[in-house]
């Protein structure tokens, strides 16, 4: 049998390696620099649980064959103290309920053993503590979802139910009622309960460390991808606002375009108005002159209805809040009727050669009248006057397309250019009113029906424009 005084050696042993743990811990919980709640709540039980070894290890060194009071008192609220550092915030939270009710049984013991002092019933209320109080950091841990998903948590877990399996076993040493088995060496007795609880120790704060670097983690984690959000929102919102404020340039701009479309024939319409008016007044009321007058009139109006449509298709193919509307249609039927929409003046002018009299194709009859009309005003106007225009449809099988070609002779050279099909551009600025669009109006309802527009030079000054799209 091992000498009480080996065994004093043992106990002061392990009992100096468990208050070295505390210590080395608590430094280096001080060293991660993690300052959490729960880390400044597992600081403090640190301290008081060294206060209690300090006041055990007076007992044993003194080899007194009892424990002090004061320091399992210590212990034990230590370990109370540890379990509040794994709880929700306010302990009256449901999911903290359960566990609270365990704390608060656990700490009745403590109180009532350390009022009776030298006790035969104390190493009972302290086994009975222990084992509430490892079933409330348990209950604490796992319905906290601070904590729900680490990777340290089962461990943690696993170590405060080897707790309490301990804590069952020394409460079964206590049977007899008065038997003097305590945490100190007696009777030849090594005090297994010691070293347990050191190495328990141990692996109690290295999953405790886990927990909290795995909860930083999470953390920073989460704050990381919420700025992002956050940067990519402003982003968003940047892009949004540039987009606002081009859209609202762009609508300026056609409103703009508008205007100096419309001004003009609506001078040209009310000057014609006054003609009329005035030869009226002056009985000038022969058929030829009013009827001249009256025409005139009715191109002034064509051509502003012209303007007005081209505008607002305009806005709609920029801001994108039209999509086309495709279906099977006669498209010798919509030739017909943008031939209508010109000057009756110009109409005999243009020379129709259609390759059948029925040609049908996907497409969006209102827009592709106004795209064809656009090629044929363009054709009038940027032709010697008197000149004819060549209006033809074919179908190309090479590309399986149906081409609306316009000819006509140029009345100057330099009348085209390479980027006469974009918004605001002419092949001639000074000479013609326009503001450039239609022709744009025309590559645009080219792409919504999957087609192109091109043109070409034919027979020395002649150019031929042609509209494509799917047969």
């Amino acid at each position: 049998m091992t000498s009480n005084a080996d065994l004093v050696t043992i106990a002061s042993m392990f009992q100096y390696f468990l208050m070295g743990e505390l210590l080395i811990f608590s430094i280096c919980l001080l060293v991660i620099q993690i300052r959490t709640r729960a880390v400044y709540i597992w600081q403090f039980s640190n301290a008081v649980a060294l206060l209690g070894n300090l006041f055990l290890m007076q007992v044993i060194g003194a080899f007194e064959g009892t424990t002090s009071p004061l320091g399992e008192a210590l212990i034990v609220l230590a370990l109370a103290i540890k379990a509040l550092s794994f709880a929700d915030r306010g302990l009256t939270q449901k999911s903290n309920r359960i566990a609270s009710i365990f704390l608060i049984i656990g700490l009745v013991p403590i109180v009532i053993g350390f009022v009776l002092e030298e006790t035969n019933f104390r190493l009972m209320l302290i086994s009975i503590s222990g084992i509430f109080l490892s079933l409330s950091a348990i209950f604490y841990l796992i319905r906290n979802k601070y904590w729900i998903g680490l990777s340290s948590l089962k461990y943690c877990v696993s170590v405060l139910f080897v707790y309490c399996v301990i804590y069952i076993f020394t409460l079964s040493t206590a049977y007899p009622i008065g038997s003097r088995t305590r945490f100190i060496p007696v009777d030849g007795v090594i005090p297994y309960t010691v070293i347990i609880v050191a190495v328990l120790v141990f692996f109690f704060h290295m999953t405790f460390i886990g927990l909290i670097i795995g909860r930083q983690a999470r953390e920073n984690n989460f704050t990381s991808r919420k700025s992002l959000r956050i940067q990519q929102a402003s982003n968003q919102a940047k892009t949004n606002e540039k987009a606002s404020a081009a859209l609202a340039e762009e609508r300026y701009h056609l409103l703009k375009m508008l205007t100096h479309e419309v001004r003009q024939p609506l001078n040209t319409a009310q000057a014609t108005l006054d003609t009329i008016s005035q030869q009226l007044r002056r009985g000038q009321t022969e058929p030829e002159n009013i009827q001249q007058t009256l025409l005139k009139a009715q191109s002034t109006i064509n051509a502003i209805v012209l303007s007005i449509s081209n505008s607002i298709l305009g806005a709609t193919l920029i801001t994108q809040g039209r999509p086309s509307q495709l279906h099977s249609v006669d498209v010798c039927d919509v030739c017909q009727l943008a031939l209508f929409d010109l000057d009756p003046s110009q109409r005999g002018r243009i020379q129709q050669k259609f390759e059948q009299p029925v040609i049908y194709a996907d497409a969006d009859p209102i827009i592709l009248r106004l795209a064809i009309r656009n090629l044929l005003e363009n054709a009038l106007k940027y032709s010697p006057s008197g000149t004819p225009i060549l209006f033809e449809m074919v179908t190309d099988e090479e590309k399986l397309a149906l081409v609306i070609r316009v000819t006509n002779t140029r009345n100057e050279k330099s009348t085209l250019s390479a980027d006469i099909f974009e918004r605001n551009k002419r092949g001639v600025d000074r000479l013609y009113e326009g503001s450039g669009l239609g022709l744009y109006i025309v590559r645009a309802v080219a792409e919504l029906h999957h087609g192109d527009v091109s043109y070409h030079l034919v027979h020395g000054n002649q150019v031929a424009f042609e509209l494509s799209i799917p047969a």
